[in-house]
């Protein structure tokens, strides 16, 4: 393949990855404080369709992103008050949100959709009601590199520095230790006076925050619309890349990465099929494009196996 393509690759890697590091670097901090939450699917689908709703209701792509991480956090808090406050099962509780993501996610958008038809509105939102990339000057210039990586969202370049902040906060700082502790002996953390359940639901909030802004950037930022069920399955994979990570930062960005360049190589080959002369890729074509989808996900179940034995995870966890 031209540099060319390998340039775009890498982007559409790094495109398809990010949204999955910002949930994840929350879900990340929520199970090592001892909270698994497996309805972050439907936290980043109601961050998805709030932020493309107050986006398309204001006209801006910044009030719609607020929208998006206001949304999680809410769906998060009513998790957190269920299993942490008053003890219900975790995996119960956030199937349950996630159920309730997807019936109140569909039920709104229909709502929507026929309102504006009736209106004849465009349900796509315009420039300023969404992001456009940010090439930063002089490193998007750069040979292969500039373009791939530093010609992406806003959303990009905050999420890698919350990557590297968060990766600081755990290893470096009291608050860092405290997070871990409560995953790993919450009863000393009790002991030393810090209340376990106000910090695990703090916790939860901002875990929810950050998936909202996640289904925000799939949303107002990718694809500019919504769509029912439109996270398709991410947030699942993300909490299975949370563990391929070994619950830490760079295990997390690493299993990111690879699942979003197997993602995006699964979609180039989709359309190569069709273009190119190569006789390999021909006979592709008549493959089923389910099978091309399914390589991404294999790839997650694959090395969740292989890797999740090399280190436990907190020994509270959903505890």
């Amino acid at each position: 393949m031209s540099i060319s393509v390998w340039t775009f690759l890498a982007r559409q890697t790094i495109t398809a990855a990010a949204p999955m590091v910002l949930a994840g670097l929350g879900e990340l901090i929520g199970e090592l404080a001892g909270v698994i939450d497996i309805g972050i699917e439907g936290l980043m689908l109601s961050g998805a369709l709030a932020a493309f709703l107050t986006a398309f209701a204001s006209g801006h792509g910044l009030a719609g992103l607020l929208g998006g991480i206001l949304a999680g956090a809410a769906m998060a808090g009513i998790f957190g008050l269920c299993s942490t406050i008053f003890g219900a099962d975790q995996i119960v509780v956030g199937t349950a949100i996630n159920i309730l993501a997807l019936g109140a996610t569909g039920t709104i958008w229909m709502l929507f959709q026929t309102w504006s038809q009736s209106h004849q509105l465009s349900i796509h939102l315009t420039a300023a009601e969404s992001f456009r990339r940010l090439p930063l000057p002089g490193l998007a210039a750069i040979p292969f590199l500039g373009p791939s990586v530093f010609d992406q969202y806003t959303l990009v370049y905050v999420t890698a520095a919350m990557a590297i902040g968060v990766a600081y906060l755990l290893k470096h700082t009291r608050l860092g230790l405290a997070i871990r502790a409560m995953g790993d002996a919450p009863e000393t953390c009790t002991a030393a006076g810090l209340s376990v359940k106000t910090w695990r639901l703090t916790v939860t909030i901002f875990a929810g925050g950050c998936a909202g802004a996640a289904g925000a950037y799939l949303s107002i930022m990718q694809t500019h619309s919504f769509a029912q069920n439109m996270t398709d399955g991410i947030g699942f994979v993300v909490l299975a890349l949370v563990i391929f990570g070994r619950w830490t930062v760079r295990g997390l960005i690493a299993g990111c990465l690879l699942f979003g360049a197997i993602n995006s190589l699964q979609q180039t080959l989709q359309a190569a099929r069709y273009t190119s002369h190569s006789a390999v890729l021909h006979a592709m074509r008549h493959l089923p494009f389910e099978l091309f989808q399914m390589l991404p996900y294999i790839a997650a179940l694959l090395a969740l196996a292989i890797f999740a034995k090399s280190r436990p995870g907190p020994k509270s966890l959903a505890k």
